[in-house]
């Protein structure tokens, strides 16, 4: 110890030198590792590179496919045609663009509010011009009965989407009035729609976060709105408004309104039909005369005898010479069918095609 101190400064040289030399030590031990793995990685690259250009057989005996050029050209041209597919698809879903009901885009809440009762009352006042009927104690609203009820209240928000159901609507009902044959009874029990500016966004952490989903309880008590358990909607590539129309009437009323609806050149499609049964109280409400009709085609009745000689039978015909002449064989069966009433549902869903948006992030707003 007397020693280490009578030479202090020259041992503790000899430490830090010692301590120096350990730190390069480790260092280049390091570095050389660092240069195998950087060599591996490489050596990894250049192989999977040769792999490429070299090809690759996908079955035992095929000819290898490689990044050549022949191929990358080959490749950019199915792109294209992918690309020119889809373009076809979109077109075929989204129909005439001239013929796409659109929502005004800068309607606001107090403007949309005025829209829909002033197109409410103007549906009524159709259907009681043309001798449609509604239900009497409680007329439908037509799907905004939330709205129309409730005075004061309108949307909170997505103004354009429901100014675009509320024009979808306007076309759904003109189609069933004009489907009406002249005298034929019709009654409209109610239009339903999606009440889509009342679901809620689902909180980051959940799936789906950022869009929107359907309250399940914010329309148990409105009974012009639900939600579809049948849809076309494909989150991503297809989306859908839903209405579902009830009426009451004959069955060429509900042929002649989903043909009109189906060859109308909008993007819309007929989900589902459902058949029942009316009520007697509807039937008086629509004062049904259930009188049997004649099926076309068939045979009319056999004419009432004449009054002497055909009290036990039709006179036999004769021919000019005396001879009797050949009765023609004359179907006599009279088909005889009533008229009933019966209630339909039928859904209809308006197709679009999703804008191509940015991530959320880019815009700090929720997708929908």
């Amino acid at each position: 110890m007397q020693n280490f101190k009578k030479n202090l400064g020259f041992n503790l040289a000899l430490i830090a030198i010692s301590a120096l030399f350990i730190v390069g030590c480790a260092m280049a031990f390091l570095a050389y590792r660092g240069t195998t793995s950087s060599a591996l990685t490489l050596a990894r690259a250049l192989k999977d590179q040769a792999a490429l250009l070299n090809g690759h057989s996908f079955e035992p005996g095929a000819a290898p496919v490689s990044l050549n050029d022949k191929n990358v050209d080959a490749a950019v041209s199915d792109v294209k045609e992918l690309e020119t597919h889809l373009a076809s698809l979109r077109a075929v879903v989204s129909g005439n663009p001239d013929l796409a009901i659109k929502g005004k885009a800068s309607a606001n809440s107090a403007e949309l509010s005025a829209l829909l009762r002033e197109s409410v009352d103007g549906w009524r006042k159709l259907a009681a011009d043309q001798g449609i009927k509604l239900t009497p104690n409680d007329p439908t609203a037509f799907g905004f009965h939330r709205y129309i009820h409730n005075q004061g209240t309108s949307p909170k928000r997505d103004f354009q989407k429901v100014d675009q159901q509320r024009q979808i609507i306007d076309f759904i009902v003109h189609q069933l009035a004009e489907s009406r044959q002249a005298g034929s009874p019709l009654l409209i029990e109610s239009i339903d729609r999606e009440p889509i500016e009342t679901y809620l966004l689902v909180p980051e952490g959940k799936p789906g976060a950022g869009t929107y989903v359907p309250d399940v309880d914010g329309s148990k008590n409105e009974i012009d709105e639900f939600q579809p358990s049948r849809t076309f909607d494909r989150r991503g590539l297809v989306d859908t408004l839903s209405f579902r129309v009830r009426f009451i009437g004959y069955t060429p009323t509900l042929r002649t309104f989903v043909n009109k609806v189906r060859n109308s050149g909008r993007p819309v499609a007929i989900t589902t039909i459902d058949v029942g049964q009316t009520t007697k109280e509807v039937e008086k409400l629509l004062s049904l005369s259930a009188a049997p009709v004649v099926l076309p085609g068939a045979a009319a009745p056999a004419a009432a005898p004449a009054l002497l000689g055909g009290f036990f039978g039709a006179d036999e015909p004769v021919a000019a010479n005396g001879a009797k002449a050949a009765a023609p064989k004359v179907d006599q069966r009279v088909l005889v069918v009533p008229r009933k009433l019966s209630s339909f549902v039928v859904q209809i869903d308006y197709l679009s095609i999703p804008e191509e948006k940015p991530a959320a992030g880019a815009e700090g707003e929720p997708k929908k």
